[in-house]
C-alpha cells in the first residue's frame, strides 16, 4: 500500500510527523487561548482537513497579523474602535493577512 504522504497543502509538501506536529501546536495554542481540550482538538482537526483541501480558502481569526488583544484591527466598528472577530470559527475574510507576512 502507498503511503498517502507527503501530502501537498496550503504551506507546501508535509509528511504525516510534520502535520502531526502542527495540528498538536494548534491545539495548545487554542487550548491556551480558552478553548477547552475538546474544542480545541476540534478545531484543530477542522484545519488540518482545510489545509489538505487546496480550494477551501478559509481562515481563523486567530491566524491573521490583524487579530491583537483579542480584536481585528482591520475591521472597525461603526465607533471606530476594532472588532471582536469570530476567532475561532473557519471564514472568509477580505482582510486577512496571514501573521508573519508583510
Amino acid at each position: 500500500m502507498i503511503s498517502p504522504f507527503p501530502k501537498i497543502t496550503k504551506q507546501g509538501w508535509k509528511t504525516l510527523d510534520e502535520m502531526v506536529e502542527t495540528h498538536t501546536k494548534r491545539q495548545k495554542a487554542f487550548q491556551m487561548a480558552g478553548l477547552d481540550y475538546n474544542e480545541a482538538f476540534g478545531l484543530a482537526e477542522q484545519m488540518w482537513e482545510r489545509d489538505l483541501d487546496l480550494q477551501d480558502d478559509r481562515r481563523v481569526c486567530f491566524e491573521c497579523k490583524h487579530y491583537k488583544d483579542e480584536k481585528c484591527e482591520a475591521i472597525r466598528t461603526k465607533f471606530d474602535r476594532p472588532s471582536e472577530p469570530l476567532r475561532f470559527i473557519l471564514q472568509r475574510c477580505d482582510f486577512f493577512k496571514l501573521k508573519g507576512t508583510k
